[in-house]
């Protein structure tokens, strides 16, 4: 029988659309130094596991730091659409519903500030999310359509991409290149068996306004069990390209735009400057249609074999007719200066979405893709 990860959205204040995950981890080759992390947010548009150093040295757990060709610490700039997250890579053994992730090159955030202080380039113009609050979770679970974090960009590039850094004990950090294996890696494909890739499973949301909490879960493997078979029929299998991205076109409109389907992402997120934003309240920046439930559409294009075209309607609320306290809204949208097409958090609800991994093949279908 397939392993099945428990997801959560629960009502907490200024969580809107977060789906949660316990992860248990532990130092490298300890049954001892241990620890079930919850609140670790689940990001379909990421790779690797990230933890906060705080809630790991309150949990007890230390992880070994991981170390470059020189011996110097290994350390991480990534970047999320909201910022970039700093701090040093580790390897953890990783569990996840009983499935086993082995030495898992993992990031840990340096939100102490313990280790070597992230270069200019990282986290400038106050953009680096370094706390708990800051990112509204524990950690973050990235199970997107890559192995590796960078992958080949970050292999043998002849000039580094400030991506991984090297760094000295003045606390100087080099740019370097770092092999596929030391990389910040997604657990799920290191399993010995569910590994090429992944279900988020949420159901349709109960009330119109919002539900105070929403349970689901995250099914790994893709056609390797019986009961994780993909459909017969009716799947639209969306090819990525080296950036996990598809591409769609909003509401008839001619012009292409890059795609993803982002769990980690709270709302709809597209640009449309017709469509009036909140002004006030919690909202501020996420769009109020003045009209309301207003309907809108976009099509979903697959690049490469897996082509397929998909129509998918959606619709867009005034956010002020959400009940208060409320962790899970269906019609959210926002992002009004994205030049991405977003399918976040609103798209999961009442759907299966199936991620499949780069270079794994499940069933007729071979990874990068998503499909639903």
């Amino acid at each position: 029988m397939t392993m099945r990860l428990r997801l959560i959205l629960a009502a907490a204040p200024g969580r809107i659309n977060h789906a949660y995950v316990t992860v248990r981890v532990c130092a490298a080759g300890s049954q001892s130094q241990c620890a079930n992390i919850d609140h670790v947010l689940l990001d379909t548009d990421s790779t690797g596991l990230r933890l906060f150093r705080s809630v790991l040295t309150a949990a007890g757990v230390t992880l070994g730091g991981t170390t470059d060709a020189q011996g110097q610490p290994l350390e991480e700039c990534v970047s999320f659409g909201s910022g970039q997250v700093w701090g040093p890579v580790a390897s953890a053994d990783v569990a996840l519903a009983g499935e086993i992730a082995a030495a898992l090159p993992v990031q840990v955030i340096d939100d102490t500030n313990t280790g070597a202080a992230p270069p200019p380039a990282c986290g400038t113009g106050g953009t680096l999310i370094n706390g708990v609050a800051a990112l509204g979770a524990n950690g973050l679970l990235g199970v997107g359509v890559f192995a590796q974090d960078c992958g080949a960009g970050c292999v043998n590039a002849g000039a580094p991409l400030p991506v991984y850094f090297g760094c000295t004990s003045a606390g100087a950090c080099t740019a370097e290149n770092v092999a596929l294996a030391h990389q910040v890696s997604n657990p799920v494909a290191l399993f010995a068996s569910d590994n090429n890739g992944v279900i988020v499973d949420l159901p349709n949301l109960i009330n119109a306004n919002g539900d105070t909490s929403v349970h689901g879960q995250l099914i790994f493997g893709l056609g390797t069990q019986s009961d994780n078979a993909l459909p017969v029929t009716g799947l639209n299998v969306l090819g990525t390209d080296a950036r996990g991205e598809f591409t769609a076109t909003y509401n008839g409109g001619a012009t292409v735009l890059p795609a993803v389907i982002d769990s980690g992402t709270d709302s709809y997120a597209f640009s449309d400057p017709l469509i009036a934003t909140c002004s006030s309240g919690a909202f501020i920046g996420y769009y109020c249609p003045t009209v309301a439930p207003l309907n809108r559409f976009a099509v979903n294009m697959g690049v490469g074999v897996n082509n397929a075209v998909s129509t998918v309607n959606f619709a867009l609320a005034d956010p002020s007719s959400f009940v208060a306290g409320a962790a899970a809204y269906a019609d959210l949208g926002g992002g009004g200066g994205s030049s991405t097409f977003t399918w976040g958090m609103p798209f999961f609800y009442g759907r299966m979405v199936y991620v499949g991994i780069e270079q794994r093949t499940a069933g007729a279908y071979t990874g990068p893709f998503f499909a639903y």
